[in-house]
């Protein structure tokens, strides 16, 4: 069998809860076995995830191997799946992903018919796995084209070149040539790297490839992390000279809040109660609103329509307050 030998590469750190059904998905992949590889980069997990990723593996027909990396970052733990990779091609997967079957052969596709295309990958979609409302408000509110900004890779949409692609597909050479992902940013390394690669050629959104993902599983946890998707995006920014995006503007500059302070405003000063239940009702009712619109899926029961609201929220408010308290304390991310 001839064709491109593909690296699937999948970071890992304390992800043996989910790891197994990511490594299923990739055993089950309908691109040729005998020219795939996985290798799996251990950040230092304490979770037991290493024995989950061998016992996995073990009896699959995929070649694999599992490489210990101390240093324990995303971007090195990709860095020290890159160096040992053989693959012509590399697909970068989570370990909290569910990549479709067909995922790897038509990455090898796009990549081996298009010169033009530096990168190629897909759509995040949120998964709801329990089918508790908690899980289906979360992964409604993650799949918001709305509340997640309008980027195809959370949106869908048509194939197409774009700014940046969930995971990623790469030609192994060109990925080593650019420096691989930059270690300085601990999380937009991927944004990062898409941007440097768009500059030498296209990034190709493929509509073909919605990828499963498994989002975090309590509101709290989903506020942190967003909180440090904000700080590190102003890193980004002060990093790479970049500015925000039309798209990071428009939350930034308006929303709920927005629409909040001009309720408030219309009340007379002097009702103080007043003005603090109308901000409250139109915050409230805008976020009911963009929740029932911005999302195609079923509507669900009352329960997981208030879990998504809130955790629309807790995305756009840790994302916000991260933004602004990188900004306001530069050892934290530096000015705009």
């Amino acid at each position: 069998m001839t064709g491109p030998v593909v690296t699937v590469l999948v970071p890992a750190r304390d992800e043996a809860r989910d790891i197994e059904r990511c490594l299923r998905a990739v055993l089950a992949q309908d691109h040729p076995h005998n020219r795939m590889e996985i290798i799996v980069v251990d950040g230092g997990s304490r979770d037991g995830t290493a024995e989950v990723v061998a016992r996995t593996l073990a009896g699959g027909d995929v070649a694999w191997r599992l490489v210990e990396n101390p240093a324990s970052t995303t971007p090195s733990n990709l860095n020290a799946g890159l160096a040992v990779a053989a693959g012509d091609l590399l697909c970068r997967v989570d370990a909290r992903s569910v990549i479709p079957a067909h995922y790897v052969r038509c990455c090898v596709e796009v990549l081996s018919s298009r010169p033009e295309v530096m990168v190629t990958g897909g759509a995040q979609v949120a998964l709801a796995l329990d089918g508790s409302a908690r899980a289906v408000g979360i992964a409604r509110a993650l799949n918001n084209r709305f509340s997640m900004g309008g980027s195809p890779y959370r949106a869908g949409g048509v194939s197409g070149p774009v700014d940046t692609v969930y995971l990623g597909a790469f030609r192994t050479a060109q990925l080593r040539a650019v420096g691989g992902w930059d270690e300085a940013l601990l999380t937009n390394q991927d944004f990062d790297l898409n941007r440097r690669l768009g500059r030498a050629g296209a990034v190709w959104f493929d509509a073909r490839l919605p990828v499963g993902y498994v989002p975090r599983r309590r509101i709290v946890d989903l506020w942190r992390q967003y909180h440090r998707f904000g700080r590190w995006k102003v890193r980004y920014w002060r990093h790479s000279g970049d500015r925000p995006l039309p798209r990071q503007w428009a939350l930034l500059l308006a929303g709920p809040t927005a629409a909040a302070l001009v309720a408030a405003s219309l009340v007379p000063a002097r009702r103080r109660i007043g003005r603090l239940l109308a901000a409250a009702a139109t915050a409230a009712g805008v976020v009911a609103v963009v929740e029932r619109r911005g999302t195609s899926e079923p509507t669900g029961d009352r329960a997981a329509h208030a879990f998504a609201a809130v955790a629309m929220v807790a995305v756009s408010g840790g994302w916000l307050t991260g933004v602004f308290r990188a900004v306001l304390s530069p050892e934290r991310g530096g000015r705009l």
